[in-house]
């Protein structure tokens, strides 16, 4: 397994919980140069651009104009590109799957209970908000 080096969002100053991401130079699986601009962060007070700490091909969880939480991760550097391509593959079926789930109606327990489970909630059809028990009927009815 290859280094790899992750884009957690530093704090910048103490009164900002979050940044802003602009001007992402990269694309994902581009390779960067360490020392390389990557993209730039924006508070409410600064803007700094943030320059990649090691060399490898970059996987980017964000897209421009994006709000990260200071502490989260914006993406990570790889210095193998294969691993750089398994995560990106990972990523994209995470964002895909939230896409599906925020078209459903759904409680947010029973989202969470669909994820715990490993089950697809919109498998379901159902006029109404789904509920846990929805979940329940739907995998009894079907086995």
């Amino acid at each position: 397994m290859g280094k790899t080096f992750d884009l957690v969002i530093p704090t910048m100053d103490v009164n900002d919980t979050g940044v802003t991401i602009t001007e992402i130079q990269k694309k994902n699986l581009e390779y960067i140069e360490e020392g390389e601009i990557l993209y730039c962060v924006e508070t409410s007070k600064a803007t700094e651009d943030y320059r990649a700490e090691m060399s490898g091909y970059v996987v980017l969880y964000v897209d421009s104009f994006d709000e990260v939480k200071v502490g989260e991760s914006a993406g990570m550097i790889f210095e193998d590109r294969q691993e750089a391509v398994s995560k990106l593959a990972e990523v994209e079926a995470a964002r895909e799957n939230a896409r599906k789930i925020a078209s459903v109606n759904a409680s947010k327990k029973a989202i969470a209970y669909a994820g715990q489970i490993g089950f697809d909630i919109t498998l379901i059809k159902k006029d109404g908000m789904i509920k846990t028990e929805d979940i329940d009927n739907y995998i009894k009815s079907h086995k």
